[in-house]
């Protein structure tokens, strides 16, 4: 089961990212720096590397399965309003 929803992730992350790579293709962003690349690196491999000390009191996966919805349910009202701008652009609809 868990390696279903590990391949479910997996599937999911790759189509996220296709999708914003396809809608912000357009913008030209310069190179991120190499040395803070190298510092967020090694902040972030510290955290992983010692994530055993946090599974003492939660799973890893209910991390990984809880944080994206708490970030949608924390920034809802402007999913929101951006869903709704989006579908008052739609001329077929006709939603005020």
């Amino acid at each position: 089961m868990m390696e279903f929803l590990s391949g479910t992730w997996d599937i999911l992350m790759e189509w996220l990212y296709n999708i914003i790579q396809f809608a912000f293709s357009w913008i030209n962003i310069p190179a991120f720096p190499a040395s803070l690349a190298g510092s967020i690196d090694s902040f972030l491999s510290l955290v992983f590397d010692n994530l055993s000390l946090l599974g003492f009191f939660i799973r890893p996966t209910t991390i990984r399965l809880v944080v994206p919805v708490l970030l949608i349910v924390i920034n809802f009202e402007l999913i929101y309003k951006l869903v709704m701008w989006i579908v008052r652009k739609l001329p077929f609809i006709s939603i005020q």
